[in-house]
């Protein structure tokens, strides 16, 4: 049958390429309507497309005309399908005399791509575009496989300016290291770059992305970068520091008034007779009576409600989980504390430190925790 339909194409291609549609598509009993060509060969008598790729070996546009047929016909069609049919657009493409031509192939192959139904082979079709210099397709295919660095990269090395900052203001969100390597690629750059390093130092002053010491390492390799072209960031940055310093310093002195009232409340309660004064409930907001509890930090409650709410008879249940917070921080820092200080004993007695250092971070020794009060 194959080679039957061989000749049929070297003479009568037009004939033999709409039969070949009928065996993959028309013999259907009962006329039952499937999408799944794996489902389509158990539930019908059609032959596989697959099996007759290689019978076009000759007629390179008819074959283009049998696989649009079948894909159109069962998207679900198989990988082999569609990236022959991207390699045989590409080929058109790379061997059109007509730029018009040309960019009508070239569309049909990026439409190719887009198609969210199309299951061609994401590596298979990267390798293809590579090899055509497509570079529609291969822009499309980095960001379909979330390869920011790629197509940063891609454009660095065709020294397209624009489309540097577009990916990074595009992708910067997701992989902010684009703007840093931004950075270090205009700082290599002989030409005045002074325009987008001024935005990139922008966007890093922003996001706080580096440094100011190894900003000013980075530019230090460019013979162009004068002091106008950090000076609004070096201007920026000391602004930023100072209120920095300002909201620590303002910190400092609330925590130090604060540890003070701490510290007079708790010479109070060793010294002197605590007077309860809370008239309503805690837990209820009515009128409190006796019997009522009581606790120093000034929490009433019914004897009632208070049973029916708490969970320990020593515990205030409105400061029950403030508390617990606390002591989950308190007790988290000494694990920490005993484990630095174990790290550093085995550091100094170990033959071997590097083991030592891999083996406490994978255990999460230098994992920085930040626990929310």
């Amino acid at each position: 049958m194959k080679a039957y339909g061989k000749c049929l194409l070297n003479n009568v291609p037009i004939e033999a390429t709409n039969l070949l549609k009928k065996l993959c598509t028309s013999y259907k009993p009962n006329r039952v309507e499937v999408t799944d060509p794996m489902e389509t060969d158990k539930k019908t008598h059609r032959s596989r497309p697959e099996e007759f790729i290689h019978i076009f070996v000759h007629q390179k546009a008819k074959l283009i005309e049998f696989l649009e047929h079948m894909t159109q016909m069962f998207p679900k069609s198989s990988s082999l399908l569609y990236n022959t049919l991207l390699e045989l657009y590409l080929n058109n493409a790379a061997h059109e005399t007509d730029v018009k031509g040309q960019v009508i192939h070239e569309k049909k192959a990026l439409d190719l791509l887009m198609n969210v139904e199309a299951r061609y082979d994401l590596d298979h079709a990267m390798v293809l575009a590579q090899m055509h210099h497509f570079k529609a397709g291969i822009l499309f295919l980095y960001e379909k496989a979330k390869l920011y660095q790629q197509i940063l990269h891609y454009h660095m090395e065709q020294n397209d300016y624009t489309n540097v900052i577009d990916t990074c203001k595009k992708h910067g969100a997701q992989d902010p290291s684009l703007w840093v390597q931004a950075l270090s690629y205009f700082a290599r750059k002989e030409s005045n770059c002074k325009d987008q390093i001024i935005e990139v130092l922008s966007h890093i002053n922003r996001g706080n992305l580096m440094s100011p010491l190894l900003v000013l390492q980075t530019l230090a390799h460019k013979s162009t970068a004068t002091l106008a072209v950090v000076k609004d960031y070096i201007v920026r940055r000391l602004q930023l520091e100072d209120e920095l310093i300002a909201k620590d310093e303002r910190l400092i002195r609330q925590y130090s008034e604060e540890t003070e009232k701490m510290r007079q409340q708790i010479s109070e309660l060793k010294t002197s007779a605590k007077v309860f004064n809370g008239s309503k409930c805690n837990l209820c907001s009515r009128p409190l009576d006796l019997p009522a509890v009581h606790f120093l930090c000034l929490h009433s409650f019914h004897q009632p409600c208070f049973e029916g709410y708490a969970e320990n008879d020593n515990e205030c249940p409105i400061c029950t989980p403030e508390n617990k917070k606390v002591l989950d921080i308190i007790r988290s820092q000494e694990q920490a504390k005993d484990l630095h200080e174990q790290f550093h004993h085995q550091l100094e007695r170990a033959t071997d430190g590097f083991s030592v250092v891999a083996d406490y971070f994978g255990r999460g020794v230098f994992n920085k925790v930040v626990h929310g009060l």
